[in-house]
């Protein structure tokens, strides 16, 4: 399992998937490697990572305002049976591609931690 560095806001800014489920991209840098990381993440499990050099970032957000501008160009609005098709074929992907060792590991992850949590306010309380 991945062990989870937590970065302070300003130093990674996060993208959500508008197909919602808690999955999102973050994007931190890392200034003493000279490289800016992409992590894909699933609830509280980052799933992958990306390390990027600065001219790769930069070529990655050209694709993304090249992208931005063709949908610029294109009509908006999905029909709503694309939509609900959409969120359909989500729930059976992240039904069949998380393994259920997966999710009780992350629900024993945070069972251990809320404890922890719980056992630290008790000792610091006066």
């Amino acid at each position: 399992m991945t062990t989870v560095v937590r970065f302070p806001e300003a130093r990674a800014r996060w993208a959500w998937d508008a197909r919602g489920d808690n999955r999102a991209v973050r994007v931190s840098a890392h200034q003493r490697e000279h490289l800016l990381n992409l992590s894909v993440w699933r609830d509280d499990l980052c799933v992958g990572t990306v390390r990027l050099r600065p001219d790769e970032a930069a070529a990655l957000v050209t694709g993304l305002t090249e992208g931005l501008a063709q949908l610029a160009a294109r009509p908006t609005g999905v029909s709503p049976q694309v939509s609900d098709l959409e969120r359909r074929l989500t729930r059976l992907e992240t039904r069949y591609t998380e393994p259920a060792w997966r999710t009780k590991a992350r629900r024993a992850v945070r069972s251990v931690r809320n404890a922890l949590d719980e056992r630290l306010a008790r000792t610091v309380q006066p």
